[in-house]
């Protein structure tokens, strides 16, 4: 299928220029193949005994959008362009937007807090209101009053309806969606970006030369978004058998940046559309955006630091109990229950006596000390992380047996053998360590860390090795 679409995109842009309103033959072809694999392909996610009832729901309205987008595409070649707007083509192109976000919008999402979802919604307006700037500086000109109204209203009620299809790609790259529908989500969002510069693209066309005709590149636009909404219907079924609803990922970092993005687009635009204005106007916006571009650093520099007190143990400077059971969480959702990951639960021991003895200050100073052995005793992917008190923990990554764990846990125990120097007196750390290994086919983060705190609890009892490996019962 990447093959066809590559075949006939690179047909249609090296070939000669598409004119007059009647479409090539390479998308004569090739187009209903796409839409039709979509629509059967979206029925058959629809229908699928292995996902899971919302996104059954989702599928059988993403399906119920392909076939609106495919009839309209075929009502196109009846009632063509340069008839009164809107010809039922037009229609029916129109209403794919709002149901396409419907089903989008039913997909299953990842959890989210109140405040976060707050934050999601506006960093989504301030991405809308870009989209929307950008859309009326590339498809509305001085000249458009002088245009057909059909013709303009048919280059405005487009990018309106575009607008639909930007929200609801940009609520998916912010929110981000459960792992079980992640991949078929970033195709159809990349679909709608490219119906979106396909619209755009036709939209500014017309608005400046008044009623012409797509020409190839919107047609290469048009057919690359059929494709990936085939595609992603075709991902959907394909990924069924390993259909898991709970396993989330985290949000990508890239969808992150995206509200910065959008402003600096915003004032780019800005910039551009008041190059010609007097010499004080245009300091005057230069000074503004100056302005704003230091809030933006500001606010910056404030959610990282607050993301660093959320996550970060104060005192040891190591990951606290949050973040580290979230890094479990994912460590075992990422190994596709192949058990390649361990955790390793550590209790020091008497460190209550070093507490009672010489103070509190000399114990802060003998866990930030032992904090320092465990993390340069493990690998840069590992996860060392403090509970609580005197507790801490490892996430270790691509762990195949016990053998390799128990090297990591030797490793530490050697690097304890230099005495830590508190004051003017050599305290020598301890610990006992508990080992659990996830299972094949083992998705349960609070089972594998119960394992390892039953292990820590039987190396405590017996510290003839200092650490203990906890087998099941079924082993």
């Amino acid at each position: 299928m990447y093959a066809a679409l590559a075949v006939v995109i690179g047909t249609l842009l090296t070939g000669r220029a598409v004119r007059g309103a009647t479409p090539p033959w390479q998308l004569m072809g090739a187009m209903p193949v796409f839409e039709l694999v979509g629509i059967g392909m979206a029925v058959w996610a629809w229908r699928h005994p292995e996902l899971d009832r919302r996104s059954r729901r989702a599928w059988g309205i993403i399906a119920i959008s392909y076939v609106l987008l495919t009839v309209s595409g075929i009502l196109r070649g009846i009632f063509p362009s340069g008839v009164h707007f809107p010809t039922p083509s037009d229609t029916l192109r129109l209403v794919f937007a709002p149901v396409l976000l419907a089903g989008l919008l039913t997909l299953p999402l990842r959890t989210r807090g109140r405040r976060t979802r707050h934050k999601v919604w506006l960093d989504t307006v301030l991405v809308m209101i870009s989209g929307g700037m950008l859309l009326w500086f590339v498809e509305v000109d001085a000249k458009a009053g002088s245009i057909a109204r059909d013709t303009l209203a048919a280059s405005l009620a487009y990018p309106v309806l575009d607008l639909v299809m930007i929200f609801g790609a940009t609520v998916l790259l912010l929110r981000g969606a459960a792992g079980s529908v992640r991949r078929p989500a970033i195709l159809i969002t990349v679909a709608m970006v490219m119906l979106v510069v396909g619209d755009a693209y036709l939209g500014y066309r017309q608005s400046h030369f008044g009623d012409v005709p797509p020409d190839r590149w919107q047609y290469a636009c048009w057919i690359t978004g059929h494709f990936l909404l085939s595609m992603a219907a075709f991902t959907q079924v394909r990924e069924a058998g390993g259909h898991r609803l709970r396993i989330e990922a985290p949000a990508a970092r890239a969808a992150a940046k995206l509200p910065y993005i959008a402003m600096g687009l915003g004032y780019a635009l800005l910039l551009v559309a008041v190059h010609d204005y007097p010499l004080r106007t245009v300091g005057l916006v230069l000074g503004a955006v100056a302005m704003t571009a230091v809030v933006v650093a500001r606010q910056v520099i404030a959610l990282r630091e607050n993301h660093e007190l959320a996550t970060t143990d104060t005192l040891t400077g190591l990951v606290n109990r949050r973040l580290l059971y979230d890094r479990l969480r994912m460590a075992v959702a990422r190994s596709r229950g192949r058990g390649t990951v361990a955790a390793v639960l550590i209790d020091m021991n008497g460190f209550k006596q070093v507490n009672d003895t010489m103070g509190h200050e000399a114990g802060d100073q003998l866990l930030v000390a032992f904090g320092r052995v465990l993390r340069a005793s493990v690998f840069g992917t590992d996860v060392v992380g403090r509970l609580g008190g005197d507790e801490f923990a490892i996430v270790l990554h691509d762990i195949a047996t016990a053998d390799n764990a128990i090297a990591v846990v030797n490793r530490i125990m050697a690097a304890m053998q230099e005495p830590v120097r508190i004051g003017d007196t050599a305290v020598q750390p301890q610990a006992s360590f508990g080992i659990a290994l996830a299972l094949p086919g083992e998705d349960d983060a609070d089972a594998l860390l119960h394992r390892a705190d039953l292990a820590m609890y039987q190396a405590k009892q017996n510290r003839t090795t200092g650490y203990a490996v906890h087998v099941p019962e079924s082993v």
